[in-house]
């Protein structure tokens, strides 16, 4: 039978065998609907350590056109919708767990003592909480958005380039206001008045420093707590002894600005600790509350700063945290942890390109030091700074930082979203959960399927894969999986808002 190269024809050919078919979709949905998954060839078998009897195979040549269908598991929402849909679910766990651990008790014994309806997050005996944002610093003046109103307002020039170049100019000649009224899809902004005036060499330095600012924000963070808290015993509190009684749990969302540079938003959360169980959340000592925390944040950010690699006389020497810092108290309630969770898990599947127009969602196939993967189609002061990028990459100076694996992402060279390690549950803990749920589905209809025999630790799967390809076959295949998500999407919002049992 000849192949057909019509789109038509290739769902027609899918959809002719029922069996085929079915077969076809449950991998389909079995994969989450991802629209670019992993073909994959090869054989599981399931086998007995103590006895080495074989429980079950699985081999995927029985499948439609011989391949296992596996997500890409791709958290950017730019790659593939689907898999970050699920990405972004499960972050929300582990941000709105962080902010309701060691104080579910607290909030139910309030709403049984009191029904009075005010906030008591902050009281003795819970754990404070708070959601900053920590910014970048300026790297020059920028066109930006406000709502309505003048970009920047002309002022005079820069010293004696006022007679020179006159009023309002730099020393390029260039305005340094703009009168222009920008929406917030206007292309310039976030672009720099004068990109020769702009600092885009610490702008990338910054962005490739920012993971290690943050560390020694949290060193900073536990020095100002032992100067900030008050005398215990008649004497004061050293770095040591406030690490014995309070730990400082966080997760962190980094999210990209118009402008190219990279903040952050933190949950930042003050426990007790336990010398004899380190893992427990313990509520934080009464004088440790939510005010102890935001001015803790506040100095550290003030006083931390990182050494840059030197690249020129213009370039900052270090790296600090912009002015701009906001604190906000997070409440125990759960409508607030909710809200919050959704507020920073909208980040955790976003990239650079989502803010910066005309960077490729992943790192180009190019080369270190070649392509941007942008076809030649990037604003000019993005391709300044791509361009930026690759100039220091070649630097001896920054060639510890391998600037040119990111080009992509302007020098960032961290994780988007990273947590302490006792914040909350982990990214491992709910797929286990998952497949765990999916094993007691499954019931005693396991048949031939390996992993639903995984549950138990005298059993392990023994793979043999090869990679046959990504994303689908056809591309008649792509349309019927879209197809077969949007109708799974329709049913389970159907279902949410009770028009369907």
């Amino acid at each position: 039978m000849m192949r057909s190269t019509s789109v038509l024809g290739q769902m027609i050919a899918r959809v002719a065998d029922d069996d085929d078919y079915r077969r076809w979709a449950g991998q389909v949905e079995r994969a989450g609907y991802c629209v670019r998954p992993i073909r994959l060839s090869g054989t599981a078998t399931t086998i007995h350590q103590g006895t080495g009897e074989v429980a079950a195979r699985y081999d995927s040549s029985d499948e439609p056109g011989g391949v296992l269908l596996v997500a890409c598991k791709d958290r950017r929402e730019s790659v593939c919708p689907p898999c970050a849909a699920r990405y972004r679910a499960d972050a929300w766990h582990v941000f709105a767990a962080g902010v309701r651990a060691g104080r579910d008790d607290a909030a139910h014994e309030s709403a049984d003592e009191s029904a009075d309806g005010l906030d008591h997050g902050d009281e003795p005996g819970g754990n404070p909480i708070v959601l900053a944002t920590f910014t970048a610093p300026s790297f020059g003046k920028v066109h930006a958005f406000r709502d309505g109103g003048i970009c920047r307002a002309v002022r005079g020039g820069q010293g004696g380039e006022r007679g020179k170049r006159g009023k309002g100019m730099c020393e390029h000649g260039r305005p340094l206001g703009c009168p222009a009224r920008h929406d917030g899809a206007d292309a310039l902004v976030g672009a720099p008045l004068c990109v020769d005036c702009a600092d885009l060499a610490g702008q990338v330095l910054w962005n490739a420093h920012v993971g290690e600012l943050w560390r020694r924000t949290v060193i900073y963070v536990y020095r100002a707590l032992a100067a900030l808290a008050p005398a215990l015993g008649g004497r004061p509190v050293g770095v040591r002894q406030i690490r014995e009684l309070l730990r400082v749990s966080y997760v962190k969302v980094a999210e990209f600005q118009r402008r190219g540079v990279v903040h952050l938003h933190v949950l930042a959360r003050l426990d007790g600790v336990n010398p004899d169980d380190p893992d427990a959340v313990l509520p934080a000592p009464a004088w440790a509350g939510v005010e102890l925390l935001t001015a803790a944040l506040r100095q550290a950010a003030g006083r931390v700063n990182v050494a840059l690699p030197v690249v020129d006389a213009r370039t900052a020497a270090v790296a600090r945290w912009g002015r701009q810092l906001d604190v906000r108290l997070v409440a125990a309630r759960d409508v607030d942890a909710a809200r919050v969770a959704g507020y920073l898990a909208k980040y955790a599947t976003k990239t650079v390109s989502d803010s910066v127009s005309g960077l490729p969602a992943s790192r180009p196939a190019a080369g270190d030091g070649g392509d941007d993967g942008s076809g030649g189609r990037l604003a000019g002061h993005v391709a300044a700074l791509t361009a930026t990028v690759r100039k220091l990459a070649r630097l001896a100076t920054c060639r510890t930082l391998r600037l040119a694996r990111h080009v992509h992402t302007l020098g960032f060279r961290g994780h988007v979203t990273s947590k302490s390690r006792r914040y909350s549950t982990t990214f491992t803990a709910l797929r286990e959960r998952r497949r765990a749920w999916r094993r007691a589905q499954a019931g005693q209809d396991r048949g031939h399927d390996p992993w639903a025999h995984d549950g138990g630790g005298a059993m392990v799967v023994v793979g043999d894969w090869k990679i046959a390809g990504i994303g689908y076959h056809t591309f008649g295949d792509r349309v019927l999986a879209d197809v077969l998500g949007r109708e799974h999407r329709q049913a389970r919002q159907a279902m949410r808002l009770g028009l369907t049992e």
